[in-house]
């Protein structure tokens, strides 16, 4: 049997420097780096507050915990890189906030403020990822920047 043949390789193989893709910022520059780790301390107090708070022995509120930990703590990994992740975590926050009256144990003050301040905080970690605005969801609170504020004046008469 012949030994297989020898494959020559170059002494050294060059890459470039950095490949830029178009349409590409980094995280830093859109401000959006520190979201993931907002949305994995939320993660982390959502798992300790039925025993920091006490309210522990309700079956309904560490079962949602329970779920809420295994079906959203992997997507706030995400929300920065994967849209449709971080709108699914916006919803997870308002479902987390609203949770307390919707299985019955909001008599407990401690559980009903930690969960409404944890799913509001989640929810807005969820909006910012995504990209919604608060002012674009409000009917009379644009931001819309006039004529004289951009330094553009047009002149009176036609626009074609």
């Amino acid at each position: 049997m012949k030994p297989p043949a020898r494959i020559k390789l170059p002494a050294r193989i060059t890459l470039p420097a950095r490949i830029k893709l178009p349409g590409r910022t980094k995280l830093p520059a859109l401000g959006l780096h520190k979201l993931n780790v907002a949305g994995g301390a939320l993660m982390l107090w959502v798992a300790l507050a039925p025993w920091i708070w006490g309210y522990a022995g309700s079956g309904s509120a560490v079962a949602s915990h329970v779920f809420f930990l295994f079906a959203f703590g992997p997507l706030t990994l995400l929300i920065v890189v994967l849209r449709p992740a971080a709108f699914v975590v916006f919803a997870a926050g308002l479902w987390l906030a609203l949770s307390p009256w919707l299985l019955g144990y909001a008599t407990n003050h401690s559980a009903w403020l930690s969960e409404l301040v944890t799913g509001a905080l989640l929810s807005i970690v969820g909006a910012r990822a995504a990209g919604i605005s608060v002012s674009q969801l409000l009917p009379g609170r644009s931001r819309r920047r006039s004529a004289a504020a951009s330094g553009t004046v047009e002149a009176a008469g036609s626009r074609s």
